[in-house]
């Protein structure tokens, strides 16, 4: 369906479980459980709520807006838009920021998304069946060791995310989205069912909602400030990529609020479907990464049925690492697209061959390059390896930096009656509160992880 000779969202519905997609991810079901196992627990969780609310959702209005006003690739948005209201050409660092970030995030994202799927089929063959903890942790090291099938896999989910676009809006992502992220609900919902029977779900759901408030310091505020951005990719560019695709008719404030509940409800039900495995079995929360490849395992080797729960649990991780890998492609093949007049499937092409290339040294800093860390003479990349370069540079530089200046550009830059017709066809009590968190508190914030992220 299209409007003149803009494409856009088949329903509200697509746009909807799209959106979702880009904050379910890795983020929700891989990293939300480990920082907070590293950060104190439900007193992480209350004040992770807290930020989303305050920082990470008003800022999504913001970027959604961007998009819509452009009705292109975030690149050309911001060129659109600079022109349009007589902006500072300095504004277009935002479009390449926003082209940048999906770039090198789709690459490394990429190896770890390998690795759930490599997980998923560990399960189907009950790879998990009585190992302990070091066995666990030897399995893990032997496929992130591997440099012929860390890439294999890293390539292989690489290669189903480019066949996907290369469908279309439609008939690709809008099609995918809209048969996996249903199933990836109900798949954790019977998650959370099995853990309250198997697992410990008293000790587990008061670890997540009874907060110690003395265990709230500077750092855990400001991990879940950062987790809230990550988690529903603010300030990445596929925001602003898909918020191309959005009509007029739909409520931009309204889409967020939901997507922020379903991106909570799906990080919270991670959680409940984690952490009672995790005290059933006397293992540590606070394992950091490893807590989903090194620590589940072992729960999932000894429980009733565990081979189909781990198979279950991995397909629902590999799952939402796809839908979040196929907005950070879509981000990068419409710019192709627009820019350079190609047709879908060589943009694809072309995008994907390029990610492949820099996504090589991220798969291979766990084996082959595990000793080169080229960027070791400054200080705060000292030992770190491609993979962990990229992760750092996205995750704690330009991410924020990027979602610090659309704050600004939606706030100060764009027309008052511009914003003000964006938020809401009709008068609404909450944009006046809105523009004042986006001018006066969002940026405190973000400066905030920035400074802390440096």
């Amino acid at each position: 369906m299209s409007v003149g000779k803009s494409i856009v969202w088949s329903s509200k519905a697509s746009f909807l479980l799209a959106t979702i997609g880009i904050a379910v991810g890795l983020g929700n079901i891989w990293r939300f459980p480990y920082v907070v196992g590293s950060n104190g627990g439900a007193a992480f969780v209350m004040v992770y709520i807290l930020t989303l609310l305050l920082f990470a959702a008003p800022i999504m209005v913001a970027e959604l807006m961007i998009g819509r006003q452009g009705q292109k690739d975030p690149f050309s948005t911001m060129r659109v838009l600079r022109e349009k209201f007589s902006a500072n050409p300095a504004w277009q660092l935002i479009g390449w920021l926003s082209l940048l970030i999906p770039f090198i995030a789709l690459a490394y994202y990429s190896v770890v998304a390998g690795w759930t799927v490599d997980y998923t089929a560990k399960s189907a063959l009950n790879s998990f069946a009585g190992i302990d903890g070091e066995s666990s942790k030897s399995m893990f090291q032997a496929l992130a060791g591997s440099p012929i099938k860390s890439t294999g896999l890293f390539l292989g989910f690489l290669l189903l995310s480019m066949f996907i676009i290369s469908k279309g809006l439609k008939d690709g992502l809008e099609k995918c989205v809209k048969y996996l992220m249903p199933m990836l609900f109900v798949i954790l919902i019977l998650l959370v069912v099995y853990a309250a029977i198997a697992g410990d779900f008293a000790k587990g759901f008061s670890y997540l909602f009874s907060p110690d408030l003395s265990k709230i310091n500077a750092d855990v505020v400001l991990a879940a400030m950062g987790q809230a951005f990550f988690s529903l990719g603010v300030g990445a560019g596929s925001v602003m990529a898909y918020g191309g695709y959005l009509s007029k008719d739909i409520s931009i404030p309204k889409s967020v609020i939901t997507v922020a509940f379903a991106d909570t409800l799906v990080a919270l039900l991670a959680g409940m479907a984690i952490f009672p495995f995790v005290f059933a079995y006397g293992l540590e929360p606070a394992s950091g990464p490893g807590l989903i490849f090194e620590t589940l395992p072992v729960a999932f080797g000894q429980l009733p049925g565990g081979q189909f729960i781990g198979l279950l649990f991995f397909f629902l991780l590999a799952g939402a690492a796809l839908t979040t890998a196929l907005s950070m492609l879509e981000c990068l093949v419409r710019f192709i697209i627009e820019q350079y007049h190609l047709s879908r499937g060589r943009a694809t092409i072309y995008i994907g061959s390029a990610t492949a290339v820099l996504g090589l040294g991220a798969a291979l800093s766990f084996n082959t390059l595990s000793n080169f860390t080229p960027l070791a003479f400054f200080d705060a990349f000292a030992g770190k390896t491609l993979f962990d370069i990229m992760d750092y540079l996205v995750a704690n530089i330009m991410i924020p930096f990027n979602a610090l200046l659309i704050v600004l550009f939606c706030s100060w830059v764009m027309p008052h009656n511009t914003v003000k017709r964006e938020f809401s066809a009709s008068p609404s009590r909450w944009f006046a509160p809105w523009l004042t968190t986006m001018r006066f508190i969002a940026p405190v914030g973000v400066i905030a992880i920035l400074i802390i992220g440096l």
